[in-house]
C-alpha cells in the first residue's frame, strides 16, 4: 500500500503514513483520484523505485550509446568471435535492437509519469527482448561473442527488465498508475 498524499510505501495494516501523517484508510478509487490530483499539482512524491528505475534507464541509454561509439570507432579491441558477430549483423538486427531500446525508454518515461500503459509497454519490451535474444542466440554466435561475463550481464539485464515489468504491474493493480 502507498500513501495517497506523498507516495511512501506503508505496511498493509497501517492507518497513517509515517512520513506525512495522512490517513491510509481510503478506498483504492479515492487513492487513484488523490494521486492524479496531486500529480498535477506537483505535491506527490513518486515511489522510490520509480526514481531508481527511471535513473537506471537513463544511465543504460548513455552507457549503451557510449559503448557502441567506442566499439565502432575501434577504441575497444574485439576478439575474433566479437568481430564475426558484428560482421554478421544486418540492418534489421540494428533496427530491432534500437526498437527494443526505444520501447524500454518509452516504458520508463510512462512509469515516471505514473501511467497505466507503462505495464504493457514493459511487457512488450520484455517479450521483444526475449525474442531478439533467442534469435541471436540460435542464428549468430552471440553467446561466444559475449563470453562468460557478457552472458551474465545479459542475463541480469533480462532479469532486471522482468522485475521492472512485475513491479509496474503491481503498481497498476494497486491503483497507483493513472
Amino acid at each position: 500500500m502507498f500513501c495517497p498524499q506523498c507516495g511512501t510505501e506503508a505496511a498493509a495494516n497501517t492507518r497513517f503514513c509515517v512520513d506525512c501523517g495522512a490517513s491510509l484508510t481510503q478506498s483504492a478509487t479515492e487513492t487513484s483520484r488523490a494521486l492524479s490530483t496531486s500529480t498535477g499539482s506537483g505535491n506527490f512524491k513518486r515511489p522510490r523505485w520509480v526514481w531508481v528505475i527511471f535513473g537506471f534507464y537513463l544511465l543504460s541509454v548513455g552507457w549503451t550509446l557510449l559503448s557502441f561509439a567506442l566499439v565502432f570507432s575501434g577504441a575497444i579491441p574485439m576478439n575474433a568471435a566479437q568481430q564475426e558477430y558484428f560482421a554478421s549483423l544486418g540492418v534489421l538486427d540494428y533496427i530491432s535492437s534500437i526498437g527494443v531500446g526505444l520501447i524500454s525508454i518509452w516504458a520508463a518515461v510512462l512509469l515516471f509519469r505514473l501511467r497505466k500503459s507503462a505495464a504493457p509497454a514493459f511487457g512488450l519490451a520484455l517479450a521483444l527482448n526475449t525474442g531478439l535474444t533467442l534469435v541471436h542466440l540460435l542464428t549468430k554466435n552471440w553467446a561466444e561473442a559475449l563470453g562468460g561475463s557478457g552472458l551474465v550481464g545479459a542475463f541480469l539485464g533480462w532479469v532486471t527488465l522482468g522485475c521492472v515489468f512485475l513491479y509496474t504491474r503491481r503498481l497498476r493493480r494497486r491503483g497507483l498508475l493513472a
